[in-house]
This record gives structure tokens, sequence and C-alpha cells, in this order.
């Protein structure tokens, strides 16, 4: 009797101690931001072929080059980059895009893209400020003479020439386009050596023309002037 009396007493305290611990899952408010970005997939822009060819321009001769669809989902376009450059992505919704012609990168010859995260809102008079900034910290200045007879984007809301000049060197010089798409401001910085202009620019302008944002239900032209 005394056994079963110790016995009934330990399976009480053992039912003490466990009310003490909760064993129900906790739970966690979901990110915002990883639903936004899973509910972003199977687009249009991202059903594009992986790989394609286009034949460019390039120091005045017609050469054909290999192209990989690249998918950003920060700043939520694709895009085909030619398989002698590489693509850079960082926290903060920047996008680099560097030269790597005979497999050597070359970080003076490159497009920056930037988009401020979908939650802060942004009008063009802040996105040329901090466009200028950027350009500022890198050592650029902005022109007024043309060093460019192109347009980056036909319906920027603003575009401007840049130059970085360099001593016993070829400067750098460049275009930005500031631009808005479905009311998210955008900038596009485009820089490169002179003298590296006839292999880049070709090749820049063509992964700006191949851009496809997500909710682009098919491709448009964006032809470059």
């Amino acid at each position: 009797m005394k056994k079963l009396s110790i016995f009934i007493l330990l399976i009480f305290i053992a039912f003490n101690v466990m009310a003490c611990f909760d064993f129900s899952p906790s739970y966690q408010e979901p990110d915002p931001n990883l639903i936004e970005k899973e509910k972003i997939k199977d687009t249009p822009s991202q059903k594009r072929a992986k790989l394609k060819n286009k034949t460019l321009k390039i120091a005045d001769q017609d050469t054909t080059l290999d192209f990989n669809l690249y998918d950003d989902s920060n700043l939520e376009f694709t895009t085909y980059i030619p398989q002698d450059m590489l693509a850079s992505s960082k926290e903060g919704d920047f996008l680099t895009i560097y030269a790597n012609f005979d497999n050597e990168k070359n970080k003076k010859a490159k497009i920056t893209f930037f988009s401020p995260i979908k939650t802060v809102s942004s009008n063009l008079e802040n996105m040329t400020k901090v466009a200028r900034d950027t350009l500022t910290e890198d050592g650029f200045d902005t022109t007024n003479q043309t060093v460019s007879d192109y347009i980056l984007i036909d319906d920027s809301d603003e575009e401007f020439d840049i130059i970085k000049r360099q001593e016993n060197k070829s400067d750098i010089i460049g275009r930005v386009s500031i631009f808005n798409h479905n009311e998210r401001m955008y900038y596009v910085i485009v820089s490169y050596p002179q003298n590296l202009e006839k292999q880049f620019l070709p090749r820049a302008k063509s992964i700006i023309n191949d851009i496809m944002f997500y909710d682009e239900q098919f491709e448009e032209s964006k032809n470059l002037r």
C-alpha cells in the first residue's frame, strides 16, 4: 500500500512538472519580405530561355556572344548577361555587372543598378541625390559636356553624363539614367575607360535593352538610341 501511495505521488509530481513547460509549438510572425519573394516566381520574365546568343557590333566588327539569363529577385527583373561579364549583387538591392574580358575582371568597366527596397518610398529628387552622392564618392564629376551620344533608357526621368579624369590614363566616362518602373525608382550607372568604349558599351546596351521586369507580360523592345 505504501508503494502504491509513493507511485501515485510520483505521477502527481510528474504531471505538475510537465505543466510548468509549454510544449505547444511557438508561433512566429512570417517575414513579409520572404512572403513577397515567395509570391514572385515563375513570372514571364523568369521563364525566358536560360541561354541565348546574340550578334553585337564590337570594335566595328560583328561578334556573336553567348548570354546567360540573370534573375535579380531584389530588383525584380531578369536580363541577359554576356558570358564574358560578371554579375555581383549585394544587400541593399545593388547589382553591379563587371567586364571580365579574357577572364580578367575590370572594376572600372561596370554597370551598377540600384533601387531602394519596396517598403521605402523614393522620388526623382531623392534618387538623383543618391546617384550623385555615389558618383562623388567614386571620384566622378557630372558634366554638361556630351561624352556619350546615346540614351540608356528611352523613358528615363533624367539622364546625364559623367567623367572621372585620370592622369596618364584613359579617362573613365559614362552615363546615368534615373527612371521609374511601377512606382519604384531605379538608377543605372554605366561607366568604363574611354579606350574600352567599343568593347564595353555594346554589351552594356544589350544588358539594359534585355531587361524584363517581373510584372511585364511580354518582352518589350527598349532599344537605345
